[in-house]
């Protein structure tokens, strides 16, 4: 026991130490937070110069477009369709004039032969790629309502075609969230982005030390006063608990950013996280750190060279993948049986378990299945790496095969 604790704080302080933990710790937050404080201190006229930067460097001009019709089809302009932005000029010769006079800003010629071609011609005195087709859609809008027959609710009509409801077949498991809102799907996406990363990279920590480690010989002399068990035990929950203080910092000052950030954006009401689901997500990072960091851990230990074990991190990721490949229907369908598969096997629960908990309605029972499963895995994988770092030196040297890799971890 004592070793354990020895490697615990020797690598947690090792790692908590290194110049690029403390940096990422600091950067990941900071860099929103300046940007943000930025945006939020911008006044007005600051505002309008940095726009345009992208707009040629003049200030946009409120002069209309001209409209130009050789087809037949334009009759009317109403100023609720146009905002007054497009007014109807007789000839292209007027419409050259008043721009030249500085009465246009441009104008618009619409072919004889739309209805068959749909051609629109722009001429500006000026070419901008940024604002060139500025009032393209006030024009496509023009051009709709007088192919409606300049009716005015079959035009809003057209504008507004379908307003979609939707109704959950069984309302036993009837979603909370309001599906219109954008940030129901945003957040369980971002939500979803954040523990794959997060999961992934610390994990692969252990990959990275193992492998350094091996490479250096400083293994084979740890092995040497310290028990297998021992060793990766402590060096499992040293980066763990690393990579859990990261992880906490990270949601800490996103709440902080989100609190304070009130000038420059706002949330909705009712865009409220439960303090249950905090603890469900140290859960299940703690429970996926542990699987996928016990599998690193393993490739490291037999893995001639760091290099090539990096290279075989891909069968071991595949699961993270597959869950980030089917998040549009994680999200989309919560409750279905593809969500409820991914959130229930122990290689794909970490992450598609807390898509479906940011959205709340999963049963009690699917979680604990799911918490329980994952800790059963991982009890096994502990003992399965411990029995490979046993064996460490008698794979020495030896090419990395995934099938000797599984082999060796059930081997008693």
């Amino acid at each position: 026991m004592n070793k354990t604790w020895s490697v615990f704080k020797h690598e947690f302080l090792k790692t908590v130490s290194r110049r690029s933990f403390i940096l990422t710790l600091i950067l990941v937050p900071l860099v929103p937070a300046v940007i943000l404080w930025i945006l939020g201190n911008l006044s007005d006229s600051q505002s309008q110069s940095l726009q345009q930067v992208f707009t040629g460097g003049q200030p946009q001009s409120a002069l209309p477009y001209g409209a130009v019709d050789h087809s037949g089809l334009l009759t009317e302009a109403p100023d609720w369709v146009t905002g007054g932005s497009i007014v109807l000029v007789p000839s292209s010769e007027e419409a050259r004039l008043q721009v030249q006079q500085g009465k246009l800003k441009g104008y618009y010629e619409v072919a004889e032969d739309y209805l068959e071609s749909g051609r629109v011609t722009l001429y500006r005195e000026d070419v901008n790629p940024v604002t060139g087709f500025e009032q393209t859609g006030v024009m496509e809008n023009l051009i709709a309502y007088n192919l409606l027959g300049r009716n005015q609710d079959l035009y809003l009509r057209y504008t507004n075609p379908v307003s979609f409801v939707l109704e959950e077949v069984n309302p036993a498991i009837a979603e909370t969230r309001d599906t219109e809102d954008p940030l129901a799907f945003f957040i369980p996406y971002g939500v979803t982005l954040f523990f794959y990363m997060i999961v992934f990279i610390t994990s692969s920590m252990l990959l990275n030390t193992v492998g350094k480690d091996k490479d250096n010989r400083v293994m084979e002399m740890l092995l040497s006063s310290v028990k297998p068990t021992s060793l990766f035990v402590g060096k499992l929950t040293g980066l763990g608990l690393a990579s859990l203080l990261q992880l906490a910092i990270w949601f800490g000052a996103a709440l902080a950013l989100l609190r304070f950030s009130g000038r420059t954006f706002s949330l909705p009401m009712d865009l409220n996280f439960s303090p249950a689901l905090y603890i469900y997500g140290i859960l299940f990072f703690i429970v996926g750190f542990v699987y996928y960091g016990s599998l690193m851990a393993g490739i490291g230990a037999m893995a001639p060279n760091l290099r090539e074990g990096s290279q075989s991190t891909f069968m071991v990721a595949l699961p993270l993948i597959l869950t980030l490949v089917s998040i549009n229907s994680l999200i989309q369908m919560p409750h279905g049986s593809l969500a409820t598969i991914l959130s229930l096997l122990p290689p794909t629960a970490p992450v598609a378990m807390m898509t479906r908990l940011t959205i709340g309605g999963v049963p009690g029972w699917q979680i604990g299945l799911a918490l329980g499963l994952l800790a059963l895995i991982d009890v096994f994988l502990i003992k399965g790496v411990a029995n490979l770092f046993r064996s460490q030196h008698l794979l020495t040297g030896s090419k990395f095969s995934f099938k000797l890799f599984l082999r060796e971890l059930v081997r008693r």
